[in-house]
């Protein structure tokens, strides 16, 4: 793997926002936000929007202080340097279980485009596994992600083209007296809500930033005066396309009630005259998750360090967990994309002091580490079944930082003591 920056070719500020766009054009951005919207109100997304410009300039002191003291282009390399070999080994695998996080949330977006068709979510959620598995495993199809950087065009296209044909056709105030009339609940303003989900948006946010191999990528290349101004460019650019399809699912619900959150999006795409617009708009979302999908699986070979025999090995095992389990596990426990959120973020959550504290400090770690992921984890998780998801990556947060900060007074303890 090569770790000179020099022989690579560097991000300027411009080039470097469409990537990172392009690679967090995910279910959450489209979906999640929406459904955050119907379940907390206006809130919700305003929180969730806001989260994601804050979870990017958050990642600007970090990277700047890496670029600053590092000349490796890895960051497994840099982990490498800073943690012992086991340690190393069980962090591979937060970062494993991370990218598994990321593709299960582009599978759970596929089966709710496909929802308006008559397919059921979990059933479309296994053949978009299927097919994206297959075609990685057979073809690679390297060629495709080279279109990267035209999907963030095309997906801003038709969001201003479905808010056109909602509001300006429709009428902006017929939409809000519809809601008002039908949705009140949604125009309300939790204002004593809003530390909670930011806090826990955010930190959720960032927490998969830092855990993104693809992420690392692009910003240890990127030039290092361009970091500010690129990811804060990033940050405002994407926290747009979450608020754009949360006012696209009011514009859907203002005639009357929804039966869930996939109804929801149903609306959106059969209310137009031609079903063809509506297997268009569906085929080119389709497009853009599967580019995505595709770089997750490319960070697996990442992961595994290029070694194609012995992910091929695993990969069909990973093939049965996500075509079988994961959709029957979101069948069975009827799973949202909020809920899976929720989940995901707890992990993430848990994971962010652990990156920050491998990051910030050059000493070598033990196991400490990937065992303050674990008990973080474990602790939301818990906690998950008895309170908001919300509560959930706090706690989650909370637990690893105390675990680390044990570990600490652990060994700042024993040094005295030696002394």
């Amino acid at each position: 793997m090569n770790t000179n920056l020099s022989k690579s070719v560097q991000y300027g500020f411009g080039l470097l926002s469409i990537a990172i766009i392009s690679r967090w054009t995910s279910g959450n951005a489209v979906f999640t936000a929406p459904e955050a919207f119907l379940r907390y109100g206006f809130i919700g997304t305003v929180s969730f929007s806001a989260a994601g410009a804050l979870a990017f300039l958050a990642l600007i002191p970090i990277i700047k202080r890496i670029r600053s003291s590092e000349e490796s282009s890895s960051f497994l390399a840099i982990m490498a340097s800073r943690l012992s070999e086991p340690a190393l080994k069980w962090m591979k695998r937060v970062l494993l279980l991370a990218i598994f996080f990321g593709m299960a949330v582009m599978g759970f977006a596929a089966g709710i485009l496909v929802y308006p068709l008559g397919t059921p979510v979990p059933v479309g959620m296994s053949l978009f596994f299927l097919f994206g598995f297959l075609i990685a495993i057979f073809f690679r199809l390297k060629w495709f992600t080279r279109f990267s950087m035209l999907k963030v065009g095309i997906l801003f296209l038709i969001m201003i083209m479905i808010l056109v044909h909602a509001y300006m056709l429709e009428g902006i105030e017929v939409v809000y007296d519809g809601i008002r009339l039908y949705h009140p609940y949604l125009l309300y303003v939790e204002w004593d809500i809003l530390p909670l989900l930011l806090t826990a948006f955010t930190i959720a946010m960032l927490g998969h930033l830092l855990l993104d191999l693809k992420m690392w990528n692009m910003l240890l290349k990127s030039k290092r005066e361009k970091l500010r101004l690129g990811l804060s460019m990033t940050g405002l650019i994407w926290s747009t396309i979450p608020f754009s399809f949360s006012m696209i699912a009011l514009s859907a619900i203002y005639k009357g009630g929804f039966q869930n959150f996939y109804s929801v999006f149903e609306k959106i795409f059969l209310r137009y005259e031609h079903f063809t617009i509506t297997i268009l708009l569906i085929f080119i979302l389709m497009v853009i998750f599967f580019e995505t999908f595709l770089s997750q699986i490319h960070s697996l070979y990442v992961l595994y360090d290029r070694n194609d025999l012995k992910l091929n090995k695993h990969m069909w095992g990973i093939l049965i967990l996500f075509v079988a389990a994961i959709p029957g596990w979101a069948y069975l426990f009827s799973i949202s994309l909020l809920d899976l959120f929720f989940i995901s973020g707890v992990f993430f959550a848990a994971a962010l002091p652990v990156i920050l504290q491998i990051l910030w400090s050059r000493k070598e770690k033990g196991m400490l580490m990937p065992s303050a992921v674990l008990i973080g984890t474990l602790s939301g998780w818990t906690f998950l079944f008895f309170s908001e998801g919300p509560n959930s990556i706090l706690v989650g947060c909370v637990s690893s930082l105390i675990v680390l900060l044990i570990g600490w007074f652990a060994v700042n303890r024993e040094a005295v003591h030696h002394d």
